[in-house]
């Protein structure tokens, strides 16, 4: 270690898409460029939609403790252990090699220095609050997954409450949970339909259950917190809008985060650390157990009373107003703008219009001018509406001045809303954008296009560098002794290009990637994010990102899914170029091909909304009089010549297949219905474009039915298919009419 730039710490966790262990892997974030440290995020597991979680730790597993340049390892113990359950995390850690550091974060593990939050006080000052403060006597408790040592600790600290203020402790008050929404309402359902208690008041396991409660007591009518008092735990980003607002503890996760890195720092360098560390949670009162939620909160007066009466009114504001806007605001400004105000408040008689006016143009000129940020302006009319309250001899009518400046109040609000509409909007079209240049990926079946896209779309993305590393073949998820072996590598780094094909003479496995050829891993201060790469139970390989502030952090969820998509696609594409599913003669897929292949890309076009699929039958015209005239030989260079039109007329994404002797089909997308013509058009002037050169006595050229897909599924493009049949037909039925047909 003396000889290394910089130290090297792996986080394992299960996501970072979820808020708690992404303000965690904030604060280690935040730690680690403060005492420049490299860091890898390996992601363990992929939640469903139906918030099932599927665990993909081996491949995680297995790169960690292979590394020959982890300095050490903080694991996100208590997301895993939920996520998984207790008894698999318990077998993973067992395995865990015990030469590497390592620091467990909310979950105390034996023998390993852990961090974790106070479970115990924090649900004591939950439960307490509500005796204390809101005379409750009756209070329910759902708990959270059995044997999981947060959850037991927070059960405990319930139970402590209770004795802590007289109460007794009744085992049927408490409803077994499982951290989820589900597991509190059914504890509602349990509590008044099987055991019909008399509750006041319900303290949760975390938020999500509390949500979970508070959704089936409004089904039952029950108001919160007129009937019923309700807290959770954790402070999730959604208990601070939820309605009514949830009374939750907050724990320091960014905080979990900082101490835990700075433990392991102290254990590479040979220091003696403590077995546990606990970090101190509060309690946030909120609406849910009956408190008020107000809009501003100080925990300092922002005026200063002890200006006395006798001091001007323009110099108490100026002074008030100096020190609230401290050095944002040159001070020359901010008595401009007092002085102003004051005017306006002065005059004879007093128009508050006028005053409006003015705050309005000065509020302009501080948005242009100085910052964006309008939470000091509701301080500011405060101070000057106390400096009127403290001066108000000098007006006539100081009651209409502080009714007209409460009415200002709604000038910066609109502002501040504005303001956060525009953010919103800006990060909307920026989401929008980001997500349209991911699944671009997802149409990329062919292993050199998709590593040229790479290189293209995550910069658009801020992502300088990336690497996707593709076993042999691949494995099952859950295999401890499946052979990941990394046999393929695409990406970049920086102007640095990868496509190398490795053989059985050149294995590499990706938890070397430090020491990757032209992957200069110390060119930079490394922050990364590790994911493997599964289609359905397999895994196909795994990606290596950046981690960057300006890149939402769920847009690395769905790089993950295309890009395991496209690989998967261009695995499949592959194989059925190895089986007998082309054409001999055009050298493109035959029925069978075409019909297996536009399956499955129906099932990629599925996972990409606002793609409108189209399917297109095209029989070849005059087949027969060339045959008749001369000749099969040259009857089967007009379709081979036919063929080599329509492959020139696709994009690479679209399936092009001879189904019959002079039909084909293919299977195309578009953005927009208005572009669903395009195809056809580009076809047709293909085959004129072809025919004007006359190079044979006979020309090229064929009737198109086009029908576009409502759904991406196996029926509606079969239903499709016969449509677009029926669409050619009456094509050649026109034309036959017109006299343009030909055998």
């Amino acid at each position: 270690m003396a000889n290394k730039k910089r130290l090297h710490f792996g986080v394992l966790c299960s996501t970072i898409d979820n808020a708690c262990q992404y303000d965690i892997w904030k604060g280690i974030v935040e730690e680690a460029k403060e005492q420049d440290i490299h860091l890898t995020a390996y992601i363990g597991t992929h939640q469903h939609s139906d918030n099932s979680f599927v665990s993909y730790l081996e491949s995680c597993f297995d790169t960690i403790w292979n590394s020959k340049h982890l300095d050490g390892v903080i694991i996100l113990s208590g997301f895993l252990a939920q996520n998984i359950g207790l008894d698999e995390f318990n077998e993973y850690i067992a395995r865990v090699p015990k030469n590497i550091p390592m620091v467990s974060v909310s979950f105390a593990l034996p023998g390993i220095p852990s961090v974790v939050t106070d479970n115990t006080s924090g649900m004591f000052s939950a439960v307490n609050h509500l005796i204390k403060i809101h005379n409750k006597k009756n209070i329910a408790f759902v708990k959270g997954p059995d044997g999981h040592p947060e959850a037991e600790a927070r059960l405990k600290g319930y139970k402590d409450a209770l004795e802590a203020n007289g109460i007794s402790f009744n085992e049927k008050y408490v409803f077994p949970g499982n951290f989820g929404r589900d597991g509190g309402r059914r504890a509602v359902t349990e509590m008044y339909d099987e055991r019909k208690l008399t509750v006041d008041a319900v303290a949760c396991s975390n938020d999500q259950t509390a949500i979970g409660v508070l959704t089936i007591l409004q089904n039952k009518n029950i108001m919160v917190p007129e009937n019923m008092a309700v807290t959770g735990f954790d402070d999730d980003i959604i208990s601070s809008i939820y309605v009514p607002s949830i009374s939750t503890v907050r724990q320091d996760f960014a905080e979990l985060g900082r101490v835990s890195t700075n433990i392991l720092i102290d254990i590479t360098k040979g220091k003696n650390v403590e077995e546990i560390t606990n970090v101190n949670p509060v309690f946030i009162a909120r609406q849910s157990c009956g408190c008020t939620l107000k809009e501003f909160s100080f925990s300092e007066k922002i005026f200063d009373e002890t200006i006395v009466t006798n001091d001007s009114l323009t110099k108490y504001v100026q002074e008030q107003l100096h020190g609230l806007f401290d050095d944002d605001v040159p001070k020359s400004q901010v008595e401009e703008w007092a002085k102003a105000i004051i005017k306006t408040l002065r005059a004879k008689p007093f128009e508050k219009s006028e005053l409006l006016y003015i705050i309005d143009r000065i509020l302009v000129k501080y948005y242009h001018s100085y910052s964006k940020e309008f939470s000091k302006w509701h301080q500011a009319i405060i101070i000057i509406a106390s400096g009127v309250e403290l001066h108000k001899d000098e007006f006539e009518d100081a009651h209409s001045i502080l009714a007209a400046l409460t009415f200002a109040t709604t000038l910066v609000h609109d502002i501040r809303l504005n303001e956060e509409k525009k953010r919103e909007y800006a990060l909307n079209d920026d989401r929008t954008r980001k997500m349209r240049i991911t699944n671009e990926l997802l149409i990329m079946f062919d292993i050199d296009t998709l590593a040229e896209k790479l290189y293209k779309s995550l910069k658009d993305l801020f992502l300088d560098s990336a690497l996707i590393g593709l076993y042999h073949s691949p494995v099952n998820r859950e295999d401890r002794d499946a052979n990941r072996t990394i046999e393929t590598l695409i990406g970049f780094d920086g102007e640095d290009r990868f496509n190398v094909t490795h053989n059985s003479w050149n294995p590499m496995k990706f938890s070397d990637y430090s020491t990757i050829e032209d992957y200069d891993f110390d060119r930079e201060h490394r922050i990364l994010v590790f994911m493997p790469l599964f289609f359905a139970e397999e895994e196909v390989g795994v990606m290596l990102l950046p981690y960057s502030e300006t890149t939402p952090i769920d847009a690395y969820e769905t790089l993950r899914i295309n890009l395991s998509t496209a690989i998967k696609g261009a695995a499949l594409l592959q194989t059925i170029q190895t089986l007998s599913i082309t054409d001999e003669l055009t050298e493109l897929l035959n029925r069978r091909g075409f019909f297996q292949f536009s399956y499955s890309r129906l099932q990629h076009l599925n996972r990409s909304p606002g793609v409108i699929p189209i399917v297109m039958f095209i029989d070849m015209d005059g087949l027969k009089s060339i045959n008749d005239q001369y000749g099969h030989k040259e009857g089967d260079f007009a379709i081979a010549k036919f063929s080599e039109i329509l492959k020139e007329a696709i994009r690479e994404e679209d399936i092009v297949g001879r189904i019959g002797g002079d039909e084909f089909a293919i299977l195309s997308s578009v953005k927009a219905m208005a572009n669903s013509k395009q195809l056809e058009e580009r076809i047709r002037a293909r085959f004129d474009e072809y025919n004007s050169k006359n190079l044979h006595p006979f020309i090229i050229a064929g009737s198109i039915g086009s029908v576009t897909l409502e759904y991406s599924t196996k029926e509606c493009f079969e239903a499709a298919m016969l449509s677009a049949d029926s669409v050619l037909y009456a094509e050649k039925m026109e034309k036959k009419k017109k006299g343009l047909s030909r055998q």
